[in-house]
């Protein structure tokens, strides 16, 4: 089983969504496509400390950590989504297996988000982060799945359908499982990669595609 104190990395404790009275800068129901190449990516918050680091790197989005019990994410700042399907290809570098990483979505600020993440031994999980700093799992442990490839610079391919409070998550286009979620209903989007004892992982990610309202 893994567990872990973590240290959440990559937003600065700044709120991520518009205070009331403020529009978003897009409205939920746009669609995104990020190949990552420079000059042509969306608006990534992308950050550094000693802890670990975000970065656009030969047109992926890689995420390094080097310290342990560490998550660092890089969050899309210019849109919201409510409803939506979202693909993306994840690869793991380096690092130990136990390592996770994958989705963030519904993000309200640093602290308030569902996530979902694999390892590189093959497991996932589904849970959401409170604004106490707490987990709730929405699953009741980490899964194994013959659906994932194991191992390091071996691609999979995740996908999430939000429609609603009910959540929907593949690997290589095999379900995994659907859970029902009505705490957050709409938020950004964030890709993530957290290390447990060891530190020295690198992950990168590509292909991002989302759709709004795609159920």
């Amino acid at each position: 089983m893994l567990s872990g104190l973590w240290l959440l990395v990559g937003c600065g404790g700044r709120p991520l969504l518009p205070t009331s009275g403020e529009p978003s800068d897009q409205p939920t129901g746009s669609d995104f496509t990020d190949a990552f190449v420079p000059g042509q990516t969306g608006d990534w918050l992308l950050e550094r400390d000693d802890r670990g680091s975000s970065a656009i790197v030969n047109e992926e989005l890689v995420i390094t950590i080097v310290a342990p019990n560490t998550l660092q994410y890089a969050s899309l700042q210019e849109k919201i989504f409510g409803d939506f399907a979202l693909e993306v290809d994840v690869t793991q570098r380096s690092g130990p297996a136990e390592s996770s990483y994958g989705i963030l979505f519904r993000i309200q600020d640093d602290q308030q988000f569902y996530r979902f993440d694999i390892t590189g031994n093959g497991l996932y999980m589904i849970e959401r982060h409170e604004s106490n700093g707490t987990w709730t799992r929405l699953v009741p442990d980490w899964v194994p799945t013959s659906a994932l490839n194991q191992g390091l610079n071996g691609a999979n391919r995740l996908k999430v359908l939000a429609s609603g409070p009910t959540l929907t998550f593949y690997a290589n286009d095999e379900l995994l499982t659907q859970v029902t979620d009505a705490t957050f209903n709409e938020g950004l989007i964030g890709l993530d990669a957290g290390t447990f004892g060891g530190g020295n992982l690198q992950v990168s990610f590509d292909n991002l595609r989302i759709t709004g309202n795609s159920p």
